[in-house]
């Protein structure tokens, strides 16, 4: 029987560290060893008690969840997960919290209410805790070896595996590029897309990220990026040189409107996580064929593994992240193992193999 993940719970709210226990613990497949009423306490437990993984909430007295966040990760790098409130500055402070070596957040408003979709997100933070405990955290992620290609545990079969990329990156006739990621998406992109040059073409992002964080999200990736990104509109066109971020808690996907390429935002089809990879590169295939690149990037469970089923269908080009460099080997892990990506590279080679598809350099 697999052991349950020893779980501390950091919240300055007395209701709110019970209810978090109660949610978690009906789970049966996780254990709240203590819990802790600010930063400073969390350290000191952290220390003694070794948890598998820490929900650290952000406001609180003492010391909060920032500072506590520097210097867990210092001198006891554990994976932890951010409970964040769903308003603008508490999206800007889980952004910094994600650059500073945090594996993912959940908010605070949706697992604590008492709507119908509260179900849903309970279920969401017990899959990211299961998900954190096996998690690359700081120290780990982001750095993996250039000249890896895939990283094999022992576990896995050699047959399991892909064995590598098919070709050699060369420029392609490219249309569009789209990319999808979820946990350790944020940092990631982040250095994608500040390495990326001009590509002359249009870029779609799918993040699973809450509404109130994608405007947030869209400036932070401008910010570091020659390419301007900016949440998606329904019905505007795609243009070149220009990213488009799905907006929280919706689709996003393309198609043809006579010569132009516009970009579809609606509220259906319904699924578990949204925006969804799946719905997104499943447009592209039918939208741009052979003339798409996609890219699946760290995150948890297999969203966009069907949709690139199609994308490879039709002709596209796929690039994975390699498991190094995955803060959760779960999104990247069916298009591996099944040989479906085209190219499996780290993190740090993603901008320069697009670059070399689309612009030939």
């Amino acid at each position: 029987m697999e052991s349950k993940v020893r779980v501390l719970v950091v919240d300055d709210s007395l209701i709110s560290r019970k209810y978090l226990r109660r949610i978690l613990e009906e789970s049966g497949k996780i254990e709240v060893i203590d819990t802790a009423k600010d930063g400073q306490e969390a350290i000191e437990k952290i220390k003694s008690l070794k948890p598998d993984v820490v929900t650290l909430d952000i406001e609180m007295p003492r010391l909060n969840g920032l500072d506590a966040l520097k210097i867990i990760m210092k001198d006891h790098p554990v994976p932890v997960i951010m409970v964040s409130s769903l308003t603008k500055d508490g999206a800007e402070e889980t952004l910094q919290a994600l650059r500073l070596g945090a594996v993912d957040y959940i908010s605070k408003n949706d697992v604590l209410s008492f709507k119908s979709a509260a179900k849903e997100a309970r279920q969401i933070l017990i899959e990211k805790i299961l998900s954190a405990k096996n998690s690359r955290i700081r120290g780990r992620r982001l750095k993996a070896k250039a000249t890896s290609i895939i990283h094999k545990e022992k576990e896995e079969k050699p047959e399991e595996i892909s064995q590598g990329p098919k070709k050699k990156p060369e420029k392609l006739d490219i249309r569009v590029v789209a990319i999808a990621a979820s946990t350790g998406g944020p940092v990631a992109l982040e250095k994608v897309f500040s390495e990326l040059p001009l590509l002359g073409v249009p870029i779609m992002i799918v993040q699973h990220m809450p509404k109130t964080f994608t405007g947030v999200f869209a400036n932070s990736l401008s910010k570091v990026s020659k390419i301007k990104v900016k949440e998606a509109e329904d019905g505007e066109e795609l243009r070149s040189n220009q990213g488009y971020l799905a907006p929280g808690g919706m689709q996003m996907t393309a198609s043809k409107s006579g010569s132009k390429y516009i970009v579809r935002v609606s509220d259906e089809p319904k699924t578990i996580y949204t925006p969804n990879a799946n719905v997104m590169f499943k447009s592209v295939a039918e939208t741009f064929g052979d003339k798409a690149l996609c890219v699946i990037m760290t995150g948890m469970g297999d969203d966009g593994f069907k949709g690139l089923q199609e994308v490879a269908r039709v002709g596209g080009t796929i690039i994975a992240q390699d498991k190094d460099s995955c803060v959760v080997w779960g999104m990247p892990r069916k298009p591996t193992q099944t040989g479906l990506a085209d190219f499996v590279v780290p993190l740090d080679k993603i901008a320069s193999t697009i670059s070399k598809i689309v612009l030939g350099r």
